[in-house]
């Protein structure tokens, strides 16, 4: 089985397992960004860190290698497993994501037989059979690779991947701290102003258009915390109820104003 490490010596398990997890994290920002892009038609970074990397893809990919050992020869349960685990992965994440910066991510209450919104039978349905595919026809090529660069280099591509995402994952989250006071301070400036302007036919579009006249205060967004609002078209900030989209239409004006 290419999924057990039979292959691998002792000494280089650990190692393994992390160049398994930085693959798939790397396959999973590559999937994330190049749909996200073609809806766009725009090149628009998807991943929660700077770094071409989306790491819920490789904590899943990693949980299910771990555990769908005994039942890869048995497609039946393998999907059912499969899906299974990466359904709790991304449930889990989408709570721990509101939790640490009042919003969400992604949405599926549009989807039927969703449960709140974070999962939903039908995508789960897909990643089991997305995974699935995986297992039969790209970890042959990972653990190829894997196998390869521990005989190459050892544990340092391991090591540097690993240093370059602790410092990637420290200075986004650094960014990220007052991410949702600042977001909620904008959106109920731009609530205020729109109540202002609510007598207009279109008040929508005005309160923008009022923006460029006046001189307002508002906490400015750095790069990390606007790339954040543009790369997830679906986020929705739970402590405000103004759309992300607005938010970051009104960043981009006033960063526009501070230059010189």
């Amino acid at each position: 089985m290419l999924i057990t490490l039979t292959l691998v010596p002792v000494a280089h398990q650990v190692t393994t397992w992390l160049l398994y997890f930085f693959a798939y994290a790397f396959i999973g920002w590559l999937w994330e960004s190049g749909y996200v892009s073609l809806r766009k038609h725009q090149w628009v970074n998807s991943g929660f860190l700077i770094g071409p990397i989306i790491p819920v893809y490789g904590f899943s990919m990693i949980a299910v290698l771990a555990l769908v050992g005994p039942v890869e020869d048995q497609l039946p349960l393998l999907y059912l497993v499969s899906a299974l685990v990466v359904t709790v992965i991304e449930y889990v994440t989408s709570w721990l994501l509101e939790v640490l910066f009042h919003a969400r991510w992604w949405d599926y209450s549009h989807v039927p037989l969703n449960l709140n919104g974070r999962v939903a039978l039908p995508i789960s349905a897909c990643w089991g059979l997305g995974v699935v595919l995986i297992v039969k026809l790209v970890q042959p090529l990972v653990h190829h690779w894997a196998a390869a660069t521990i005989a190459a280099s050892g544990d340092l591509v391991a090591v540097l991947l690993l240093a370059a995402t602790t410092f990637d994952l420290g200075f986004t989250l650094a960014n990220m701290l007052a991410f949702g006071a600042a977001t909620q301070r904008i959106g109920e400036e731009i609530e205020a102003r729109k109540k202002k302007l609510q007598a207009q036919v279109d008040a929508n579009l005005a309160w923008l258009d009022s923006y460029r006249a006046t001189d307002t205060k508002l906490p400015p967004l750095n790069y990390v915390q606007r790339r954040v609002l543009k790369s997830f078209p679906h986020l929705k900030l739970t402590n405000t109820h103004t759309p992300a989209e607005d938010i970051a239409k009104l960043s981009d004006l006033l960063k526009q104003r501070r230059r010189p």
